[in-house]
């Protein structure tokens, strides 16, 4: 029985050496693709199963990929090979065992024995699997038996394919699918050279990116290894929003693209609402298109023919020609502006500009624009005219510049210069038009906690051909003290120090010039504090005194001084209040208060023979003996609001203030018939209320009470009784004044359709000087939207007065930009936002 154990041990060691000594290969993995297009493959063994051979390889009708001398190891249940993925995690847990060439013997310390010293040792003994783990020499890491996979990799799916493997050709039909990265490719056949790349698919081409990109054709030329290729009579989209058709589409990279008899919309469906077609495009998806022979067509009807342009795919800065603007007027005739659009850099830009008017002749122009950092941005621009109407040369130049410098200081400028009237004839915009002088300026300030100090440089001059007045002021420099509380002593201390040079033409004639310049220092120290006369009357003083100096006089006199003081004295309070509860939600309670005050002002008659030397300049100048008590009432209404988010707000929904003043030094002269006394000035009214959101009412006016007349009466009232509907009136009266009204209705009628209508009249002409009518469609979901408008009002040729009519019009394409007119055209509707915004 020893015997038999003995043979029985000696045969189960030999078969156990012969088992660790097998040399199995490792487990091929199970590929995500028919063919792969790496030139670098291993060969394949040959297998006698008859699915494939040396030469050809089929793919089986349920659609599920072999490689060519390969067969999947691992399948799911329903037939469906597993993935690269997860066939390595089950091969590495259940497949074969692959060599292992590790050493058999290891001293204790876990190094391996030399060649000589295994040799004596028995072959069939095994050292524990963690020893060999932990070695640190002679063992070799374990080799994966799956390479990753190439970006490079094309992998091909369909329901029928066959491959030369001499020739290095595929051929594959039946819903065939190739994918090449991030993009897919399926037609009906392809044919691909794994040598040189070039493939060619035919019927039913779909072309899908992950960008968006889908795209239909008949037939299609591509390389998988530069990624090229054209594709014939497709249409689709290209990127996420734009959509195009071509006759031949070519793929120059990732982003690039040419196209032969193409057009490009945003819009969707078989007969888009527009589009633009050209002989031939340049394209980069989501920066831009070039163009040559360019037609733009509405509804399939050609409306606008542009020979070469630049169209904008995205919102960012890109140089290249823009939409050209265009525009019909009684006096300009026909108008055409051309822009070209300059991107110089992150930090600047520039707009070369060429318009024609067809009454007026050409008018170049240029804008340029930079920021060069956070605290420096400035501007440059420049129009030209000669004009054929008037045989006069028109130009205008237009800077500004501001930036942060050292120590704290700012530096802001303007230039402003123009030929005379430029502003009135030419100029769109209605407050620059209604301007009669030039503004250039340079100033430099620098702000402090309680003071400020201002540098600046100016010069006016008069736009007005009949009128050569000019004023500058070269220098100004004030400087600034906010009121500040000295120690404990419960007064406030506060002053303004000025110097300026001035320089003037005290004729205003343009053929006389009489030029007068004069340096004038301006000191104005005040002390202030409060007192509490009552617990219901406060009591405030302020005392100020004024030295002036002047380099000469009007009559060229010499240096003088000018000294003077000022008190003012004002008196607040008692003041009431009552809160009314509503037992509203909305307005739960509504506070109602009534604030007398009073303020008594006095400038004593001090230095009267300098009076007469000085010329006047500003308030300064005009200083002059003042004994006056002014008294007013203002009523205020505040409401307590709901916000809608379960909290409340407090806002001043009305303010009511009646005030008049009594001039102690007119009450006192001697008056004559001629000249009476008249010591109450007028009584002024001003009102502002938004009671309720959807109602604006402000008003202003002043009563005289000597010749018991309305001076002046202002108001504006707004009233929006649906979200969708506005009405706005705005009256200017002035007695032996202008008196002008203006309305406007602003009319969301439609979801995207906007009408406004607006006019100006001249109540003392009974003349609409000017009237504006827009109509605007812009809804967000469709892919075009347009303006139209009307503008009828006064201009001025050469200084005389005529009409104007102007018809401007624009479209915008969503995705492409927009063709307009008038994009800088200032028109006269006016609005009131809620009170939310």
């Amino acid at each position: 029985m020893k015997k038999a154990f003995l043979i029985l041990g000696i045969l189960l060691s030999l078969t156990n050496d012969a088992y660790s000594n097998d040399d199995n290969s490792p487990t091929l993995p199970e590929s995500d693709s028919v063919i792969s297009s790496q030139d670098n493959r291993d060969e394949l063994p040959v297998s006698s199963d008859g699915i494939y051979s040396d030469d050809e390889v089929f793919i089986s009708p349920t659609g599920y990929k072999i490689v060519p001398g390969y067969i999947p190891n691992w399948f799911w249940a329903d037939g469906t090979p597993l993935t690269p993925d997860e066939s390595e995690s089950l091969d590495y847990k259940f497949g074969p065992t692959p060599q292992d060439n590790s050493p058999d013997w290891y001293w204790a310390d876990g190094e391996p024995l030399s060649s000589s010293e295994t040799k004596t040792m028995p072959n069939s003994l095994k050292f524990p699997e963690w020893i060999k783990k932990n070695s640190s020499r002679g063992s070799s890491p374990k080799k994966k038996n799956k390479e990753k996979i190439s970006k490079d990799e094309v992998f091909i799916l369909a329901d029928h394919m066959r491959q030369n493997v001499k020739k290095e050709i595929i051929w594959a039909w039946g819903k065939v699918k190739i994918r090449l990265g991030n993009k897919t490719i399926q037609a009906d056949k392809i044919k691909i050279n794994n040598k040189t790349g070039d493939g060619i698919a035919q019927g039913n081409v779909i072309i899908k990116a992950s960008d968006g990109t889908h795209l239909k054709a008949i037939k299609s030329r591509f390389n998988i290894k530069n990624k090229k290729g054209k594709i014939f009579q497709t249409r689709g989209r290209l990127g996420k929003t734009h959509y195009i058709k071509s006759r031949e589409l070519s793929r120059l990279s990732e982003k690039q693209y040419t196209a032969k008899s193409a057009s490009l919309t945003t819009c969707r469906g078989k007969l888009p609402d527009w589009l633009f077609e050209a002989e031939y495009m340049d394209i980069i998806d989501g920066d831009r298109a070039v163009f040559t022979g360019g037609v733009l067509k509405i509804r399939d009807v050609p409306v606008f023919y542009i020979p070469a342009g630049y169209l904008p795919m995205d919102k960012e800065r890109k140089s290249g020609l823009l939409f050209p603007s265009f525009g019909n007027s009684d006096i300009d005739g026909a108008t055409l502006n051309n822009e070209y659009y300059w991107a110089i850099d992150d930090h600047s830009d520039a707009t070369f500009k060429l318009g024609y008017r067809s009454k007026r002749g050409f008018t170049p122009g240029i804008e340029y624009r930079y920021t060069p950092s956070p605290g420096t941005s400035g501007f440059f621009s420049g129009s030209f005219i000669d004009d054929k109407i008037t045989d006069s040369t028109f130009w205008k130049v237009d800077a500004s510049h501001s930036q942060e410098l050292p120590y704290g200081f700012q530096f802001s400028g303007t230039l402003d210069l123009e030929s005379q009237e430029f502003n009135k004839t030419f100029n769109d915009n209605t407050n620059e038009r209604a301007r009669r002088i030039s503004d250039s300026f340079a100033t430099v300030s620098k702000r402090w906690d309680s003071s400020t100090l201002d540098i600046i440089t100016r010069y006016r001059d008069s736009s007005e051909i009949a009128s050569d007045q000019t004023l500058a002021e070269l220098p100004e420099i004030t400087y600034k003290t906010q009121r500040q509380l000295i120690g404990d002593t419960g007064f406030y201390f506060n002053q303004d120090t000025n110097f300026t040079s001035f320089l003037t033409d005290l004729n205003s004639d343009p053929d006389i010039d009489d030029n007068f310049s004069v340096q004038r220092f301006d000191f104005h120290p005040q002390l202030t504090s409060t007192f509490a006369l009552a617990p219901w009357l406060s009591f405030t003083p302020t005392l100020g005194l004024r030295e002036t100096l002047y380099s000469k006089g009007l009559e060229d006199t010499g240096f003088f001084s000018r000294e003077s003081l000022d008190f003012t004295a004002r008196f607040e309070g008692p003041k009431f209040e009552k809160i009314f509860d509503t037992r509203s939600k909305l307005i739960p309670k509504v506070k109602h208060l009534l604030e007398p005050r009073l303020t008594f002002s006095f400038i004593p008659d001090i230095d009267r023979e300098d009076k007469d030397k000085i010329r006047t300049f500003d308030a300064i100048d005009s200083v002059s003996p003042q004994s006056l008590i002014t008294y007013s009432l203002t009523q205020r209404l505040l409401q307590k609001e709901a916000d809608g988010k379960g909290d409340f707000n407090t806002r001043e929904a009305l303010r009511f203030t009646l005030s008049q003043s009594y001039d102690i030094r007119e009450s006192t002269k001697t008056e004559t018939a001629d000249n009476p006394s008249e010591p109450f000035s007028d009584i002024r009214f001003d009102v502002d209320s938004r009671l309720i959101d959807p109602l604006l009412i402000n008003f202003d006016s002043t009563y005289d009470v000597h010749d018991q007349v309305l001076k002046t009466f202002n108001f504006e009232v707004g009233f929006k009784p649906v979200d969708t509907l506005t009405f706005f009136v705005e009256r200017r009266f002035t007695r032996r004044g202008e008196t002008s009204t203006l309305a406007t209705i602003d009319w969301d009628f439609k979801k995207g359709w906007n009408f406004k209508a607006s006019t100006r009249l001249d109540e003392e002409t009974m003349t609409h000087r000017e009237n504006n009518f827009s109509l605007l469609y812009d809804d967000p979901c469709q892919c075009w939207g347009f303006n139209v408008d009307f503008i009828q009002r006064d201009n001025f040729n050469g200084g005389a007065r005529s009409q104007e009519s102007k018809f401007l019009m624009g479209i915008t394409f969503r995705g492409l930009g927009s063709i307009s007119s008038g994009a800088k055209q200032k028109v006269i509707h006016r609005e009131f936002k809620s009170i939310n915004e």
